[in-house]
């Protein structure tokens, strides 16, 4: 069901980038990796990731103008309303042993997830990295709320316009280049962001033995399993439903993870298409 929500605070994060908060009550406390359907009237239904929540029920999305209803987003402003639909999906699964080693890998709006989970971590007092990538500086999003002298965060722009010259998956490898065999097995990666670099770290990670959590991102219209259009062959699972965070064990056998994907029709297309 949808609830109609009243906009609270905007935070303009970069270029085309706001974090829009508003308060949602009576609902379940979301987990980070968790997403919501966002309607804006005049405009279809689409999901988002939940990039912050806290105790008193204000909620996060982070936007970026890729299409209507993102448009229709960036233009509102404080005090308006938009309607609202979640939890959905399932979340990322934080390790119960207090010696896990945590790398986050994030680039451009798939920073917004592991905003939210980077914020659980910190206040679970779990030591972490994270690794924050884009094309250049004044695309990097969420840096002003990140903030923390206890985590390590490793910036790097395409560019060299901010933190090292290169990309998320070199700055990766060099990170754990550093460490034992035995240190990498106790590692943990989650990682959002676009899926030519989630499936590179994918590689990485099943080579070294590292667990790796994805979060993906698919067309939806119903966000609860209905329309089909998030469907990953061949295991035919459902990224709203089944994910949107898949394992590395899931995503090995997912032969459309950094491959295809569906069209509003339901055609299967190129991924960068």
């Amino acid at each position: 069901m949808i609830t109609t929500v009243k906009i609270k605070r905007i935070i303009d994060e970069c270029e085309d980038v706001r974090t829009i908060i508003f308060h949602l009550d009576n609902h379940s406390n979301p987990k980070p990796g968790q997403f919501v359907m966002i309607w804006v009237p005049g405009t279809d239904e689409i999901p988002m990731s939940i990039s912050n929540y806290d105790k008193d029920g204000n909620w996060a999305i982070t936007v970026k103008k890729v299409g209507d209803c993102t448009r229709a987003l960036l233009k509102l402003s404080i005090g308006e309303y938009i309607g609202v639909r979640g939890p959905l999906g399932n979340s990322f699964k934080l390790p119960k042993e207090d010696n896990k080693k945590i790398i986050l890998v994030g680039g451009g709006i798939g920073l917004a997830p592991l905003r939210f989970l980077s914020s659980k971590l910190m206040k679970k007092k779990i030591q972490f990295q994270f690794i924050i990538g884009a094309k250049k500086e004044n695309e990097l999003i969420l840096m002003k709320n990140l903030d923390n002298k206890i985590q390590k965060f490793h910036y790097c722009t395409d560019d060299g316009s901010y933190g090292e010259k290169g990309f998320t998956i070199d700055l990766f490898k060099k990170i754990i280049d550093e460490k034992s065999p035995d240190i990498l097995k106790n590692t943990i990666v989650y990682t959002c962001g676009p899926e030519i670099m989630m499936v590179k770290l994918l590689e990485i990670c099943l080579e070294k033995k590292i667990t790796l959590y994805a979060s993906l991102e698919r067309i939806m219209r119903c966000g609860c399993g209905l329309c089909g259009l998030c469907t990953l062959d061949p295991l035919g699972m459902l990224v709203c439903k089944d994910g949107p965070v898949f394992n590395d064990k899931e995503l090995k056998k997912i032969k459309d993870f950094g491959k295809n994907k569906r069209d509003f029709s339901g055609k299967k297309i190129k991924l960068n298409s």
